[in-house]
């Protein structure tokens, strides 16, 4: 008979295999797509990559300080 801590070792291998198979497809997968090392669209140098919109402005840059009272003026 199962007891208990058979049944629990059963479903942790069967969680192990599962995800060792389900690493191993997307490793498999990534070797048809191209994988990170694949070059992209816009490594063919035909000019359209830079032609989708405009281009967004740098942000601003604000700095954050502490307001100083004139000399002579005090704090109310």
């Amino acid at each position: 008979m199962f007891d208990w801590q058979q049944l629990a070792v059963a479903l942790i291998v069967a969680a192990a295999l599962f995800y060792v198979a389900r690493r191993a497809l997307g490793r498999l997968r990534s070797f048809r797509r191209g994988g990170p090392g694949a070059a992209s669209d816009c490594a063919t140098g035909c000019g359209k990559c830079g032609e989708d919109g405009p281009v967004a402005a740098a942000p601003r840059v604000v700095q954050i300080s502490r307001e100083r009272t004139p000399p002579g003026r005090g704090r109310t």
